[in-house]
């Protein structure tokens, strides 16, 4: 019996030393792909998590007969959230606080997490997704990470620490990073029949990044690939940032922007300050905002203003924290206008009423100077190679954000429809996290 027991432990530690983990946790996705490294392959899988709402959610413990520790992921966060009437703490893009030096901890259910222990939730169950396909206990990973995650040199390196902690405690223990953009162009390598320089253009939540590099499809088992990286950028601009120009343009007008305010009557009558209405155009900012003093300020505003019925609002958008599903809408909308000129953001639960119009001119009114920074972070990529755009065979777009069409002409301008390729818009980058495996590990 001890020697069968012995010999069944020895067979899953082999069999799990064969796979390497592809990790791509994202500001609104999240995913993991498995590399064989027996057979050179991504394995293909229904129960691996290969893209689930980076969401994290806690119902609160009313009794001492609760797991105070219990949480939901994904889809079913959210799902559960509402179910619950909101009676919990959703955590939503904690990817974009990695870089942020003052966020120590929370507190949920009278128990203590730091950033490190609430990511680790996130990659642990999608570990265990992958280990329940392999049978076994895979500890190798390559991570994915933009490529700039903060300007800030040194808040820079408190962000891949973060990460780096964060794999360690959901149970990985051989750890590597890729840059996104990287693992993107390796994706797009397999689909390719002779060598090309390339443009990689990834367009996540939160970033928006960038590599040239040289592809070719007989190097793709090769186990060092630095030489053919010609050039990497970044900008912190992406999928949010254009939803949050919408949001401010089009419907803090509606939660009361631009309104006037009175002390007395009689008196002279002033603008309301704006800062509340610039935190609720970031969605996961929102919650924050649910503290008595933000709370009766808004309220003496419902009173003492010319708009009384857009703070209410704003107020059961705060209470109810409904931002998550407005910017469903915002986003929706946005996708819509990737194929249409024009597109309705409707938003009509109980205490909110909107219905607003937005054109594709609108839209690229009000994401333009974000576009143009775009532009110029590729602009100085391609300078910073010999022959600049002349250099590139091909430009290969990956993420929700390279279907916006301002971003696809920043592209089509430079190098003409015929050169500018999309993928597996929300896999490239996690199946290219896997097909680096070899850049790192040997069986």
């Amino acid at each position: 019996m001890p020697v069968r027991h012995i010999g069944f432990r020895f067979f899953v530690i082999i069999k799990a030393s064969n796979y390497v983990y592809g990790v791509d946790f994202g500001t609104s996705n999240s995913a993991i792909a498995i590399w064989d490294q027996n057979t050179g392959r991504v394995i293909s899988d229904d129960r691996v998590n290969r893209s689930a709402p980076s969401l994290l959610y806690f119902p609160y413990a009313r009794s001492f007969g609760s797991d105070a520790r219990r949480n939901y992921l994904g889809t079913t966060a959210i799902e559960r959230y509402l179910t619950d009437g909101m009676d919990g703490r959703l955590f939503q893009a904690i990817k974009t606080i990695l870089p942020d030096k003052t966020f120590n901890q929370t507190i949920v259910n009278n128990i203590s997490y730091n950033l490190e222990d609430l990511i680790a939730i996130i990659l642990r169950n999608l570990k265990e997704s992958a280990d329940a396909v392999v049978g076994g206990n895979v500890g190798r990973a390559v991570i994915g990470r933009p490529a700039v995650f903060h300007r800030d040199p040194e808040r820079e390196q408190v962000a891949i620490e973060r990460l780096e902690k964060a794999a360690s405690i959901a149970g990985f223990r051989e750890i590597h990073f890729q840059f996104e953009p990287i693992a993107a162009a390796f994706a797009y390598e397999t689909g390719i029949d002779e060598p090309k320089t390339v443009l990689v253009g990834d367009f996540g939540g939160g970033t928006s990044d960038f590599t040239l590099i040289r592809l070719d499809p007989e190097k793709t088992r090769d186990g060092d690939r630095s030489g053919d990286i010609l050039a990497t950028g970044g900008v912190s601009v992406a999928a949010n940032t254009l939803d949050s120009e919408v949001m401010w343009h089009r419907l803090t007008p509606a939660f009361g922007r631009g309104a006037r305010y009175w002390e007395y009557p009689g008196d002279p009558k002033f603008r309301v300050p704006s800062s509340e209405h610039h935190q609720i155009c970031q969605w996961d900012q929102i919650v924050f905002l649910n503290e008595p003093r933000v709370l009766d300020r808004l309220r003496r505003f419902a009173v003492k203003s010319d708009r009384p019925e857009a703070f209410q609002k704003m107020i059961t958008l705060i209470k109810e924290n409904r931002g998550f599903a407005l910017f469903q809408e915002i986003e929706r909308a946005k996708v819509e206008l990737s194929r249409s000129d024009h597109a309705t953001i409707r938003f009509e639960p109980s205490g909110i009423s909107i219905c607003e119009d937005l054109t594709i001119e609108d839209f690229e009114h009000y994401t333009l100077e974000h576009i143009e920074t775009i532009e110029g972070c590729v602009d100085n990529l391609l300078a910073s190679v010999e022959d600049g755009a002349a250099s590139v065979n091909s430009v290969f777009l990956t993420g929700g954000t390279s279907l916006v069409r301002a971003v696809r002409d920043v592209f089509t301008r430079r190098f003409g429809s015929e050169k500018v390729h999309t993928g597996a818009t929300f896999t490239s980058v996690v199946d290219g996290l896997a097909r680096s495996a070899p850049l790192f590990f040997t069986n």
